[in-house]
């Protein structure tokens, strides 16, 4: 095999493992209370869990983008704020959770002025996220997967006639099909053409001038 093939192909097998992976990023300055929040999500062989500070050495690319985001504000480096955003740009269908343990800290009252309201205390991270983080990450793994699939999907290929006939069909031949087909339906459905001109709101007499003159013959 060919060795840029080859390359290629793994590279293209890794990328397509990583979009099937339910991926959840922790980041936060206290590396322990970030270790022990990773470590109260039941992880199964399809999902990731990456812990990192906000100044660490992992790039962005390496942590976005994820399902699950849990940032912790008011730390150290003031970054929570703008990550929680990046992690929305890179992927919209992401779920994002703050988290603080101190509610008077700057970066928490500016996530106030910016609409955010759902800031979970730092003490109650980890028994909660034992019992929702796996639900979180999965129902946004599962927007993502179907947003992919939809706009993976081809278009449907189409009737030329249909997108074609108002460009080649002048308007009185259209009105005159579309006239034929009703009243042919209010017969078929009537049984009778007096019936059918009740339906259709005309005079008994209009209904059969124009039945005749559209040739439809008798009901």
């Amino acid at each position: 095999m060919n060795p840029t093939t080859q390359t290629v192909t793994q590279r293209t097998i890794e990328t397509d493992k990583a979009a099937e992976t339910v991926r959840v990023v922790v980041v936060d300055d206290n590396q322990l209370r970030g270790s022990a929040l990773g470590s109260s999500l039941k992880v199964g062989s399809d999902m990731t869990v990456t812990v990192a500070a906000p100044d660490g050495r992992l790039a962005h690319n390496d942590l976005f983008p994820a399902d699950l985001v849990l940032l912790a504000l008011g730390g150290r480096a003031v970054s929570a704020l703008a990550l929680g955003a990046e992690a929305v740009q890179r992927n919209p269908h992401s779920e994002v959770v703050f988290y603080c343990d101190d509610p008077d800290a700057p970066e928490v009252a500016a996530a106030g002025v910016l609409g955010i309201t759902r800031i979970v205390p730092a003490q109650q991270m980890v028994p909660w996220l034992a019992r929702a983080g796996v639900l979180l990450a999965r129902g946004a793994f599962l927007r993502r997967a179907a947003a992919a699939a939809i706009a993976a999907a081809p278009l449907p290929p189409t009737l030329a006639t249909v997108t074609e006939a108002p460009l080649r069909m002048p308007l009185p031949t259209a009105e005159m099909q579309f006239r034929e087909s009703y009243i042919r339906f209010l017969l078929a459905q009537s049984g009778s053409r007096q019936e059918a001109a009740k339906r259709a709101g005309v005079p008994y007499r209009t209904m059969c001038e124009m039945i005749r003159k559209l040739g439809i013959g008798v009901a």
